[in-house]
């Protein structure tokens, strides 16, 4: 037992916890480490599969004390098993005849998906090439196969991102919320600029971030406050689905709207700022 005992942290990774810069990530590193000696129980939430977030967190399993929310909530890594605990599918079932509107509007759009074997993608073109450059293309090999074959393969389907500039990746938006208007089947949120994700409605950052609080209450067998902290639009509704959201100040306004704590910026040690924050203000 300790003063953070009960208190449970969620951060974002990409424009949160890290940044690129040593010093703040190192600091961030060195505050979660006091907060987990102290009692509090700390884990990521990312749009990253596990090979994506290993490549550029070669020790995000001993960083963190409680399962990893990947995929932007498809999945629920459990780092002490070394394997997924939770998983929702995309049904492509209920997404085939949105992406072939988005393809009759938009031909050389990038699509890529998380699947149970890894990357597929319909088309290696130069945007997809691009957009993976950094990370996949080096690490994680990325299949190329007709959506019709994906779908007849039967393997499963964790998310689909599709990519373009930002102003194409907003008008793809508004026709997804054309498309699903009358149902929440699915979740779309953008985690950059460039790229709008889509996975299973129960598969948000929020939702399993309120899943991870249960997991944990009926494991340990007392109460937990959520805490989290995002930069994005895919960290929305995470930050308003707990007890205290916060959002650093590189984040994006809305985002910065819809938390009620603001730390310093990412690049200056947002989760040390956070924890340091919440040892202040909300520990009795």
């Amino acid at each position: 037992m300790g003063k953070f005992t009960g208190i449970f942290l969620v951060s974002d990774y990409d424009g949160t916890f890290y940044c690129g810069d040593k010093e703040s990530y190192a600091q961030n590193v060195k505050e979660v480490e006091k907060f987990k000696n102290l009692g509090g129980v700390f884990t990521f939430a990312t749009g990253r599969d596990y090979h994506s977030l290993l490549a550029i967190e070669p020790d995000f399993e001993n960083i963190v004390n409680a399962p990893v929310i990947m995929a932007n909530g498809a999945r629920l890594y459990n780092a002490d098993q070394k394997q997924y605990m939770f998983s929702r599918t995309l049904d492509m079932t209920l997404f085939i005849e949105f992406l072939d509107a988005i393809y009759e509007i938009y031909p050389d759009i990038g699509v890529r998906f998380s699947c149970e074997d890894g990357l597929v993608a319909p088309a290696l073109n130069d945007i997809i090439k691009e957009d993976l450059k950094d990370i996949y293309m080096k690490t994680t090999p990325v299949r190329e196969m007709t959506v019709k074959e994906l779908i007849e393969s039967g393997e499963k389907v964790y998310k689909c991102v599709m990519v373009h500039t930002p102003e194409i990746i907003d008008h793809a938006r508004e026709i997804a919320e054309y498309f699903y208007s009358s149902t929440d089947e699915i979740h779309f949120t953008k985690t950059y600029a460039r790229g709008l994700e889509a996975v299973n409605k129960d598969a948000s950052k929020g939702a399993s971030a309120l899943r991870l609080k249960e997991y944990l209450k009926v494991g340990n067998r007392h109460e937990y406050k959520l805490f989290a902290i995002g930069d994005y639009d895919n960290d929305i509704d995470m930050i308003t689905a707990a007890d205290c959201g916060a959002a650093p100040a590189n984040a994006l306004d809305h985002v910065k709207q819809a938390a009620k704590v603001h730390t310093v910026s990412c690049k200056d040690g947002a989760v040390a700022d956070f924890i340091n924050i919440i040892e202040r203000k909300y520990i009795l």
